[in-house]
């Protein structure tokens, strides 16, 4: 696995201090290799983001702050990043319901960090993966390529043609739907005979269609609701 990148987001800075410990004496006893950046705010997470699209794993976020509050931040950061693993740091449980909205992976209240930190940390990379990184391999013309799964929007096949489509590129390669689906397993869903969804990019669903976080809309056939519908609120856990 290539090194971690953790960052770690709150505008109290002795709560951003203690968190930091934290993660790194956790990284130290699991022998993880990783960076860690902190964050005093939103607006400051956020510029990380201007340079590059995926620049984090994990995001350690309070959802109670000032200017842009957690939730804001998230969602500003699902625009580009429908990947990194977000972990909401929150004083209220009021908050935690409002993370359905940016598929928080896990929630940790602050009067928990002393004891529930680091299990929140190791489920979140366990999830992440703590073997090699997931990659869908495939010919496309003369060229092998190689992608992170998690970028992938959806796959559509026609007449054994698939076509790979992610936010700015896409790729066609000869493959069968069905064997890609058996491959990558339950980060995609089969929402109609000739597409198979990224389910963390659904922005969200009527009864026959579902909506990407990138705008496109795709069909959702009777026979596959109930399963896009079920692995759609499995990611909103």
């Amino acid at each position: 696995m290539e090194q971690l990148k953790i960052a770690i987001c709150d505008d109290e800075a002795p709560t951003l201090s203690m968190l930091e410990k934290k993660t790194l004496d956790f990284l130290a006893k699991e022998d993880l290799d990783a960076s860690v950046r902190l964050f005093s705010g939103g607006a400051e997470l956020l510029r990380a983001y201007e340079t590059d699209e995926h620049p984090f794993d994990v995001i350690l976020l309070d959802i109670k702050m000032d200017g842009p509050d957690g939730i804001e931040t998230a969602k500003r950061i699902r625009e580009k990043d429908g990947g990194v693993y977000i972990v909401f740091i929150t004083s209220s449980a009021e908050y935690v319901f409002r993370g359905y909205e940016v598929r928080a992976f896990r929630y940790l209240m602050k009067t928990e960090l002393a004891y529930g930190f680091d299990k929140v940390l190791r489920d979140t990379i366990h999830e992440l993966g703590s073997g090699d990184e997931p990659v869908f391999a495939f010919q496309f013309g003369s060229e092998k390529i190689r992608l992170d799964p998690k970028y992938i929007n959806y796959f559509e096949s026609s007449k054994r043609v698939v076509r790979i489509a992610l936010d700015r590129e896409e790729y066609k390669t000869y493959a069968k739907l069905d064997d890609i689906e058996a491959q990558l397993g339950a980060a995609f869903v089969r929402c109609h005979q000739s597409y198979l969804v990224n389910v963390s990019r659904i922005e969200k669903l009527t009864p026959g269609e579902l909506v990407l976080k990138n705008g496109e809309t795709l069909p959702v056939s009777k026979k596959h609701r109930k399963a896009v519908n079920d692995a759609y609120l499995w990611t909103m856990r």
